[in-house]
């Protein structure tokens, strides 16, 4: 009897210590936020970023929530990124908000480590147990429902990522 606790108390600690880095969906969604508005924290950064050879689309539409505010949309296409953001003035102060990045290059962007290419178990271990899985799509939400992180997976590899923020 002593050898079944002793093992299962083994098999429990080695468990905790594998998955030790694991953030859990919630902290590792907010962490994944900040860590995404630092290295894109307004347009001119992105255009310096990603220079000459991205693509972009801006795009207008007004304010579902008040009628005087325009919001501003600018989508960026370069080989291996996509990234789509919201922006607009209020009362003489500019707001920007990253809604969306989608990566599917390694080596342009990681999600905290984790890159196109890493294994299934290093997205687990980092992210936690997702909030669903639909065949080889990672779902992460966080509870508010503003943040999504998704991940494809192929071969037990990450093939594409991607961030939503559901800017209300």
């Amino acid at each position: 009897m002593k050898k079944i606790i002793l093992t299962a108390l083994c098999l429990s600690l080695s468990l905790m210590f594998s998955y030790g880095n694991a953030l859990g969906s919630e902290d590792a969604i907010s962490e994944l936020n900040e860590q995404l508005s630092q290295k894109f924290p307004n347009l001119e950064e992105i255009r310096i970023n990603f220079g000459g050879k991205a693509k972009w689309q801006k795009s207008t539409m007004p304010s579902p929530h008040d009628d005087n505010l325009e919001l501003e949309i600018n989508k960026m296409e370069y080989p291996g990124i996509e990234i789509i953001t919201l922006g607009y003035t209020y009362e003489n102060e500019d707001y920007f908000f990253l809604n969306f990045v989608r990566v599917k290059e390694a080596g342009i962007v990681d999600f905290l480590g984790i890159d196109v290419g890493s294994a299934r178990v290093d997205v687990i271990k980092r992210f936690g147990e997702p909030s669903s899985i639909e065949g080889n799509k990672l779902s992460y939400e966080n509870e508010s429902g503003y943040f999504e992180v998704i991940f494809i997976i192929e071969d037990n590899k990450v093939a594409e990522m991607s961030f939503n923020n559901y800017v209300d």
